[in-house]
């Protein structure tokens, strides 16, 4: 952002002082009466505690500002936590409250960190409601952003201004004060003008009180619901800084099983990619020659790492294996058979490496086909997961089953990985949802395999991906009950070396 900017005239910084004062006298009332307010909207709280909470993975680093009480921060269990008030009545009690965490009295236009601070997730609860300009904050919160820091945002539906204004009145909520008429549409507009790329966006809580059954029914069901998902109360933004990465290096995990005619042409035709490019092959407890094959190779190509398993674990296990092992800044898969040709792997690296994505996933139904590169059964089963899954991360994929994929490693060793998808195209594109990456798709050409047959069976498996797609309807709708699991496939698995790479640190 440019710093050539003229100072606001006299009248503007008084009006936005007078606003600024009648906004923290505001405050510092609800400040001495936030307990009786709290106690009789505590289902409406719960419920937006575990909105934010779905999107931030424990042992992060986390900035609320407007953090209040300091309820939630405490909830998200953050390696550093830091809130920020605009009165220091908050500050106090939060501080009283929470002692681990840090807490700090600011004004909103000019945040300051502490030395060090970097967070990965800033966090804003109704800030946009009330704030005096919302495109000078924005501004503000870039500044303080890097490349993978995620803006979370929600306000009231203004829809609901004349409810809350009656329940303000009938004591049922809070006292009201004058608060901006902002849609996610409005705020999407403001994102784009500085510099934001929207991640997710989406409507909760058409049912702010607890009425047993009924009331959490609703509340599944209506938001997922065109047209009436606008009656929720709540609206909800998360958003990225456009920002260019600095070089990126690459490791290229290749699974196999049994893959002899093919594994060496695969892993000779891998191009150099990025900062550096390695390229790690798993051997899925093969029985033919592929571990010999891949040994071959290393001894006259230095990229290459093999990881052996003894015993078949699948192909998710092969990849989670790979991406544990791997050392480069983003991972992507190369099935061996060649299906996908290894040439397209830059077509992965290059929208990260520009901050256009944090997940790219190939598509092979874009281009035509050739005659035996898919089964009619397999494209059937893959247009209906499409349309499923799409519909559960509420982000358009066109083709569940590329095994060809890109991330950030750092974000996937972030992922809850449910473990139910043996061949884990799915627990990916969940676990990239949870996290709240950016999924977009590359178009690829599908090729007949060079050597050998597939080994998906879509009668077999569609049940184990019925199984993942329930997983991850559960895990991204209900995310207090899914715990983030460590990921422990390379344990069970050992690193092969040859003599020429004796000298080569991994």
């Amino acid at each position: 952002m440019s710093n050539n900017i003229t100072p606001p005239a006299p009248a503007y910084e008084t009006r936005a002082r007078e606003d600024k004062e009648r906004l923290q006298q505001y405050v510092v009332n609800l400040a001495q009466s936030w307990d009786q307010w709290s106690g009789k909207n505590r289902y409406y709280h719960e419920v937006m505690d575990n909105l934010v909470a779905g999107m931030i993975p424990p042992g992060e680093q986390v900035l609320q500002l407007g953090a209040g009480m300091g309820d939630l921060l405490n909830r998200l269990q953050p390696k550093r936590g830091v809130g920020l008030n605009i009165v220091p009545e908050f500050t106090t009690l939060a501080q009283k409250n929470y002692p681990h965490l840090e807490w700090d009295t600011v004004d909103v236009d000019e945040v300051k960190l502490p030395t060090g601070f970097k967070p990965n997730y800033i966090v804003l609860v109704n800030m946009l409601d009330y704030v005096y300009d919302i495109s000078r904050l924005m501004q503000n919160i870039r500044q303080i952003s890097s490349h993978d820091t995620l803006v979370i945002m929600t306000t009231s539906n203004p829809l609901w201004s004349p409810v809350l204004q009656i329940a303000s009145r009938l004591k049922l909520r809070l006292p009201e004060s004058p608060r901006n008429f902002i849609t996610n549409r409005d705020i999407l507009s403001v994102l784009e003008l500085e510099g934001f790329r929207l991640v997710e966006e989406g409507m909760a809580l058409p049912v702010p009180r607890r009425i047993p059954i009924i009331g959490d029914f609703l509340n599944a069901v209506i938001p997922e619901t065109p047209i009436l998902a606008y009656t929720s109360s709540i609206q909800y933004i998360a958003a990225r800084p456009h920002v260019e990465r600095p070089p990126l290096s690459c490791s290229v995990v290749i699974p196999c099983h049994n893959e002899e005619g093919n594994i060496e042409e695969c892993v000779s035709r891998v191009p150099n990619m990025g900062a550096r490019t390695e390229i790690v092959v798993v051997d899925d407890g093969s029985k033919d020659t592929t571990r010999q094959c891949v040994q071959a190779v290393m001894k006259h190509d230095p990229r290459v790492r093999l990881i052996a398993f003894d015993k078949n674990q699948g192909k998710a296990g092969a990849v989670r294996a790979g991406f544990e092992a791997a050392t480069g800044d983003v991972v992507m898969i190369l099935d061996a058979d060649m299906t996908v040709m290894p040439e397209d792997l830059p077509k992965f690296l290059q929208p990260i490496q520009e901050g256009h994505a944090d997940f790219i996933n190939g598509t092979r139904l874009i281009y035509p086909m050739q005659k035996e590169a898919m089964r009619i059964a397999n494209f059937i089963g893959n247009k209906a997961f499409c349309f499923l899954i799409s519909a559960i991360i509420r982000q358009r994929v066109s083709d569940t089953l590329c095994g060809t994929k890109a991330l950030l490693r750092q974000d996937y060793l972030r992922m809850p990985l449910a473990m139910r998808d043996r061949w884990g195209d799915f627990d990916l594109l969940f676990g990239a949802a949870r996290t709240k990456l950016r999924i977009r798709e590359t178009p690829i050409r599908y090729q007949e395999r060079r050597a050998g047959k597939s080994k998906m069976r879509v009668l077999k498996d569609g049940w184990y991906f019925l199984r993942a797609c329930w997983d991850g309807w559960r895990m991204l709708r209900y995310p207090q009950l899914h715990a983030y699991q460590p990921h422990p496939y390379l344990t069970q698995a050992q690193e092969i070396r040859v003599e020429r790479e004796q000298s080569i640190s991994s």
